[in-house]
């Protein structure tokens, strides 16, 4: 006779009561015995016993219910989320960089700011305020916005404390090569915006680049619009 799972189950207590009962027939000895000849042939093997066939289907169900735990949702997505975005980092004011949210106050950074080698206030020179940017994934083309504010010095540039009108993304910014002023770091994706320059013969003071900076930049890219604010101070 046979045996085994019906439907992804297995037969009840009336089909392993047969079993046993059968279990220690031979060929010949067996009711099944007039039909199969006096030809050997090969029956699966049985359990013994009630207890060993318990025992068997409880091996079957825990191995079943095993396999059915290695099934696996799909994979909602491969890599990491990305896509373009902007952040104003801080200012080059002349040769000190001040991150955003920055304020300025030791005689070292007033001193580096001037490059008055340790005295605040430094040679003849050109003077330069940067803001500084980082904008991943932005299109060359894309329409940008700026709006800045920086205190007053002589020479330099008027302020625009309103977004301006919008120009592309790569004429608005210059890659962050100055030299100095520019954040520590990688320079990927970092890019510059002249606020103003001017040049004082007499040395600048340290006191000539003291106030609060600001800086907005709004960028459109597809259907975003993107913006960031930086605002630092330097009291020296």
């Amino acid at each position: 006779m046979r045996w085994g799972l019906i439907k992804g189950g297995v037969c009840g207590l009336a089909c392993l009561a047969l079993l046993v009962a059968n279990a220690g027939a031979t060929a010949t000895g067996s009711p099944l015995a007039g039909h199969l000849g006096t030809t050997a042939v090969a029956t699966p093997a049985v359990p013994t016993s009630l207890a060993a066939a318990q025992a068997q289907i409880a091996k079957h169900k825990k191995k079943h219910h095993k396999h059915k735990k290695h099934h696996h949702k799909p994979s909602s997505g491969s890599g990491s989320p990305s896509g373009p975005s902007v952040t104003v980092l801080g200012f080059g004011v002349n040769h000190l960089y001040v991150a955003d949210d920055a304020t300025v106050t030791s005689a070292a950074d007033c001193s580096t700011a001037v490059q008055g080698n340790g005295y605040p206030i430094g040679p003849p020179q050109n003077i330069y305020f940067e803001a500084y940017v980082k904008g991943t994934d932005i299109p060359a083309d894309a329409p940008t916005q700026i709006a800045f504010d920086y205190p007053e010095g002589e020479g330099l540039g008027d302020e625009e404390p309103t977004l301006g009108p919008a120009a592309p993304w790569s004429t608005t910014f210059g890659a962050s090569t100055f030299g100095f002023g520019n954040p520590p770091g990688s320079q990927t994706n970092v890019f510059r915006f002249n606020l103003g320059s001017g040049d004082d013969q007499n040395g600048p003071a340290a006191s000539d680049f003291d106030g609060t900076y600001t800086f907005t930049v709004s960028v459109v890219v597809g259907s975003q619009t993107l913006t960031s604010t930086a605002t630092a101070t330097v009291d020296c």
